[in-house]
């Protein structure tokens, strides 16, 4: 079972959180949305091209302020050049994978986790309260089956909640909030064994997910339930 690169990864994750539509602007393929998450507003270099400086220039007078992203070891001359042009790095995300098969040993505790769709209220309210409402959250209901989110449970109460699809034989993890009142609970944990569960049912090999490079808490959980990284991306915006 072969690991995935990053490349294919950030192509599932592309194709896991799309925008509503894409528009070119030379090399780049810029999202219809300009508020919401990073991921799906970022414009994003088409797998094959190169981009110059006028490229860039091209992007901000069509649409100022836009946020660029770069694939490690792929777009470093993008990435080069933008820095060149004064942009800061605004972050990186980590892109980790790994089996699902692992993960899928021992029986699952009764009543923990639900994976289901469209997503309960519940589901809503978590996201809500942990800074991904309605519109930033927009992309799932756009991204194509099979798809879930899935509502963890501990102690006969609501524990957490996530949102997982697949594209090429990878489920790609997006929303992943574990409540406070969870932690160190073993829920993390247990979100990816439900998520890893489903995507055995729908026969994907691994899963995958972007997760900021700072978050050293949820690197680790990732990390114990046998994901690595595969490589990173970074957002690029000007001053």
């Amino acid at each position: 079972m072969t690991a995935p690169g990053a490349a294919r990864i950030m192509a599932a994750v592309r194709a896991t959180w799309p925008p509503s539509a894409l528009a070119p602007c030379g090399p780049f393929a810029l999202p219809a949305e300009r508020t919401g998450t990073r991921r799906a507003t970022a414009a994003r270099l088409r797998e094959g091209e190169a981009a110059t400086d006028a490229d860039v220039a091209a992007v901000e007078r069509a649409r100022p302020g836009t946020v660029f992203g770069t694939l490690d070891g792929a777009e470093d001359a993008l990435a080069a050049l933008l820095a060149a042009r004064g942009y800061r790095e605004g972050g990186v995300s980590d892109l980790m994978a790994g089996p699902v098969a692992p993960l899928l040993g021992e029986p699952l505790p009764r009543v923990s986790g639900f994976a289901h769709w469209p997503p309960l209220a519940i589901c809503g309210a978590i996201w809500d309260d942990h800074g991904n409402p309605a519109p930033r959250r927009a992309p799932m209901h756009r991204t194509p089956a099979p798809r879930a989110a899935i509502l963890l449970r501990h102690a006969d109460r609501a524990a957490g909640a996530l949102f997982a699809a697949i594209h090429d034989g990878l489920a790609v993890l997006h929303l992943v909030v574990t409540l406070p009142r969870a932690r160190r609970q073993g829920v993390g944990l247990l979100g990816l064994r439900h998520a890893a569960a489903w995507a055995e049912t729908h026969g994907a090999t691994h899963l995958a997910l972007p997760v900021e490079a700072s978050n050293a808490a949820a690197v680790a959980l990732y990390r114990r339930g046998g994901l690595v990284r595969r490589g990173g991306y970074r957002y690029w915006s000007h001053p």
